[in-house]
């Protein structure tokens, strides 16, 4: 691919993504009135985050690789290939959030910061991160089979947007458990 082509498919998207970015900045500056009452779970967001970002990017890249490969074709979605790889990264994703849902009550504990009790957070944790990767799992399958609709790389457009994307999601979601669990539900 010639630098001008990568140019035109590369700039626009980077140009979404980063305005996505500023979208997801300002989801989270919305909740900062909601953290400062429950504390404990700004620790939570950073590696929610990122565990979805690294899941969903990977899988976006095993996904693009088998395409390449010829073990994906979009006449031939739901096959053993495709199974394997979203039936992994659902399974990541459950295992880790609970996890960094852990280690994020231990990491405030440790630090002496407040928190909200470790159940509370596992459940906001859990949750957000199950029902964000749901969500990612088909957006990512929906992007690589758009890539390979249009003639487009899927390595270079996957990535970028299942970042920014991942970021959004992830942090709607977490506001959006949190809120239920600790405000509606009172636990």
């Amino acid at each position: 691919m010639e630098l001008k082509d990568l140019l035109k498919l590369s700039l626009p998207l980077l140009i979404l993504c980063g305005i996505g970015e500023i979208f997801a900045g300002g989801l989270f500056g919305g909740m900062s009135e909601f953290l400062l009452e429950h504390p404990g779970i700004i620790v939570l967001i950073p590696a929610l985050i990122g565990l979805k970002g690294n899941i969903d990017i990977t899988l976006g890249s095993r996904l693009g690789s088998a395409i390449h490969l010829g073990l994906i074709s979009p006449g031939n979605v739901w096959n053993n290939e495709m199974r394997q790889n979203v039936g992994a990264a659902f399974a990541l994703t459950a295992i880790m959030t609970v996890i960094a849902s852990v280690l994020a009550y231990t990491t405030s504990f440790l630090l002496g910061f407040d928190s909200i009790g470790l159940i509370q957070l596992l459940l906001i944790g859990f949750s957000a991160g199950v029902v964000s990767g749901l969500i990612l799992i088909f957006i990512t399958i929906g992007i690589i089979f758009f890539s390979v609709k249009f003639e487009l790389d899927p390595d270079n457009i996957t990535a970028p947007s299942l970042a920014t994307l991942g970021d959004m999601i992830t942090i709607a979601n977490i506001f959006i458990f949190a809120f239920i669990f600790l405000e509606v539900l009172s636990l």
